[in-house]
């Protein structure tokens, strides 16, 4: 098992933060559709704590996962890639990246800026370095909001690039981001 990407392929720390992450913005995503639908109650509040501490996971995976990408740089567009292409996969990674990064930010923002705390999992608190403000809070929920969708918008445009390359292409470049086969 390849642990840090090669010029072929990414390896399995770039892959376990890959999957990671949108197996919890798709539980992020979940959770808070099934929130906004709930009645107020103790179910409703404890889905909320479950939602800011994923969204605390989530905050914390962006992090490593850039750390990572430091360390062990991505493999390079395959050379058939037109230039306007990489560019573009280039521009989609950029604002995936920030979007990964606002969401969970907002959603501190507006959760403390409405007076409500952040525990992780019950473990620990967040520090509260906002305050109550109900300006702020309504700024935040609208941010928390458009980039929930702009996030819809840029993963569908990654999932098409995906099946471009794979379909069209037939340049194999999903396995790039899947554990190596085993020739057994």
């Amino acid at each position: 098992m390849q642990i840090g990407n090669n010029p072929q392929r990414f390896g399995a720390v770039a892959q376990l933060f890959h999957w990671g992450m949108l197996a919890l913005f798709v539980a992020l995503y979940l959770s808070a559709d099934i929130m906004q639908e709930m009645p107020r109650g103790d179910d409703k509040w404890a889905l909320y704590g479950l939602h800011k501490s994923l969204g605390v996971t989530a905050l914390l995976l962006f992090f490593l996962r850039l750390g990572w990408r430091a360390v062990s740089p991505p493999p390079p567009p395959a050379a058939a890639t037109p230039v306007w292409q990489q560019r573009v996969a280039g521009l989609v990674h950029l604002l995936l990246y920030l979007g990964m990064l606002i969401m969970p930010l907002s959603g501190y923002v507006m959760s403390l800026a409405e007076g409500h705390g952040i525990e992780w999992f019950g473990l620990w608190s967040l520090p509260d370095l906002v305050g109550e403000n109900e300006q702020l809070a309504e700024r935040a929920e609208a941010v928390h909001g458009v980039v929930s969708y702009a996030l819809y918008g840029l993963l569908g445009i990654h999932l098409a690039g995906v099946f471009w390359h794979q379909l069209v292409q037939r340049d194999n470049l999903l396995f790039r981001m899947l554990p190596a086969r085993s020739n057994h």
